[in-house]
């Protein structure tokens, strides 16, 4: 009896949504994706497959987002990916408050990088 070869999977749908905090990330600093891109020295194209989730980043690249954009590697990868809600009023309220107030401490730390563009009144 011959050996089979093992049958190809399709590449799973990856539970963290890197995505979300990329382009978060980008949105924050005030930066169109071409600008980001060469920031961060890869192609528009790719950094558009990166936001959408259609690619996967490289941990140096995600290193490199947090150093350029002082953010945490850890809100790049939760951003996505946690679900602020409760059955329960009270800890829905406190979630909410929570991803709020971490919201907040990311676009600051982003606006203080040398690579956030200032919003024009």
């Amino acid at each position: 009896m011959t050996k089979q070869p093992p049958k190809l999977r399709k590449k799973s749908e990856s539970p963290i949504k890197i995505g979300q905090g990329i382009r978060f990330v980008r949105v924050a600093a005030n930066l169109k994706q071409g600008e980001m891109a060469k920031i961060l020295d890869v192609s528009q194209n790719y950094l558009s497959m990166l936001e959408h989730d259609k690619a996967e980043p490289s941990l140096s690249l995600l290193k490199k987002i947090s150093d350029e954009f002082h953010v945490p590697i850890s809100f790049l990868l939760v951003e996505g990916t946690v679900d602020f809600s409760s059955d329960k009023p009270e800890v829905d309220t406190i979630y909410k408050q929570l991803h709020s107030l971490i919201t907040q401490l990311q676009q600051s730390r982003i606006n203080e990088s040398p690579h956030a563009r200032k919003q024009q009144v």
